[in-house]
């Protein structure tokens, strides 16, 4: 989508805080917390799924289940309930539109090209519905979701989203989960999806929304996911409201093979009002902080770079955001890469202020046989043939940067920056290894 000092003292931190991550969640596995901060859960608040469930049964355990669908167990429990997802697999896309907690036990969903519900969706066409087709669909805030297997869904694998009438949710997690085979109907983008994510539309690809999408969702949390074999992995927007806030850590996210590891664009035009100005309430991507991801091997049939800023045109917005101490390495374009397109006189779009911090960065912008090497950013004569760490690209408006305490090695150049001296970096004690051109500006 165009659309520390030290390696080995960044790597032991990564390594620590992923146990870290994983001792949180074990400790609060399966609860979901209101407003008040207590726990609502009971024993009558438990409903219990299994392949081989019978309504008769006492419900009481997965021997005794009395649902054999996730959606039932999920349409069965209370708000602040747990639904357990005993061992098997589970042909079905599920949509939670509720606060609970979804536990899987060595659980497999394996997305369905029948839907279970409709959602809001943003296409070509403009606003409207669609069938819900990820294999996983989050509506509700206070929804904590973990320990599945998510496969095989048209679009993505795991969606939060909020509404065209509610606006963004928050409050949600999305925790230790295997995502894998996903966005199955976007390749090729196609017009005739039923999904219309899988339609590209401007700036937009038909990437039918990445192996875990939060789409207008804010203080959330997704951590400890396996992310692999998806068309792209975790992607953050801003349709029906602010994306804001939220903590992607701790995540291995690879061979992602047509996009990018982590993509935070801004795609909401209302971002901004008519002067430029921040409209945060509105719409935005902002102040969510991306630490401590392994990203390796994305977009290598495609285009991806492991972290992705980027903006969809005029009004645009994704700023103030933090990409520390992940190891970022193998992907088609830069470890991380900064795209603010070249727009008209008068016109605004916002990608100021993201912090590229203590970061781990090895060999990057290989390219691939279907998208041949290196970063065309707004094509000849801003490219960018070569293998690099950073790139930060601004074809016509004002881009501010921090890059700062980043390991970088094996590249041809460690930051590529530019041009037409829209880019204003704070270029403070990096470290580069067998890197040939530390530093390049193109002017």
């Amino acid at each position: 989508m165009m659309t520390r000092v030290g390696t080995a003292r960044t790597l032991r931190s990564v390594t620590a805080s992923v146990l870290l991550v994983g001792t949180v969640l074990l400790a609060g596995a399966g609860v979901a917390t209101a407003h008040d901060g207590k726990d609502h859960r009971s024993r009558h608040l438990v409903v219990y799924v299994s392949p081989f469930a019978k309504p008769g049964n006492s419900g009481r355990s997965c021997s005794r289940a009395r649902y054999s669908t996730i959606q039932a167990g999920v349409e069965a429990a209370p708000a602040w309930g747990l639904v357990e997802v005993c061992r098997g697999t589970y042909v079905e896309d599920v949509v939670v539109a509720k606060p609970l907690s979804l536990r899987g036990h060595r659980a497999v969903i394996s997305g369905s090209p029948t839907a279970n519900a409709m959602c809001d969706q943003l296409g070509a066409s403009g606003p409207g519905s669609a069938p819900c087709l990820a294999g996983l669909t989050i509506k509700s805030s206070h929804v904590h979701v973990e320990g599945f297997t998510v496969q095989n869904a048209i679009g993505e694998g795991i969606l939060v989203t909020g509404s065209l009438a509610g606006g963004s949710i928050s409050d949600v997690k999305v925790l230790r989960n295997k995502v894998v085979g996903n966005n199955t109907g976007g390749i090729p983008p196609t017009s005739s999806s039923p999904y219309p994510q899988c339609s590209a539309f401007g700036e937009v690809p038909g990437d039918c929304g990445e192996g875990i999408h939060l789409m207008g969702v804010g203080s959330s949390l997704v951590a400890g996911n396996d992310v692999s074999g998806n068309e792209g992995g975790i992607l953050l927007t801003d349709e029906f409201g602010p994306t804001h806030d939220n903590h992607i850590e701790g995540n291995v996210v690879t061979r992602n093979a047509f996009d990018c590891g982590i993509t935070v664009p801004g795609h909401n035009p209302f971002a901004l009002d008519a002067s430029g100005k921040r409209q945060p309430a509105v719409a935005g991507v902002y102040r969510n902080v991306i630490r401590h991801n392994r990203v390796t091997f994305n977009g290598l049939q495609g285009e991806g770079a492991g972290v992705l800023f980027a903006n969809a045109g005029p009004g645009t917005g994704s700023y103030d955001n933090l990409v520390e101490d992940n190891y970022l390495a193998g992907n088609a374009l830069a470890g991380v890469t900064m795209h603010a397109h070249t727009i008209a006189p008068g016109k605004f779009e916002d990608l100021s202020g993201n912090k590229i911090v203590d970061n781990v960065i090895g060999q990057n912008n290989v390219g691939s046989p279907v998208a041949g090497p290196g970063d065309s950013l707004d094509g000849p004569p801003a490219t960018d043939p070569f293998t690099t760490g950073i790139v930060v690209f601004s074809g016509s408006v004002p881009l501010h940067v921090q890059i700062e305490d980043n390991h970088i090695f094996d590249n041809h150049y460690g930051v590529w920056k530019g041009i037409n001296g829209n880019v204003h970096a704070v270029l403070d004690d990096n470290s580069f290894r067998h890197v040939d051109i530390k530093v390049f500006t193109y002017s």
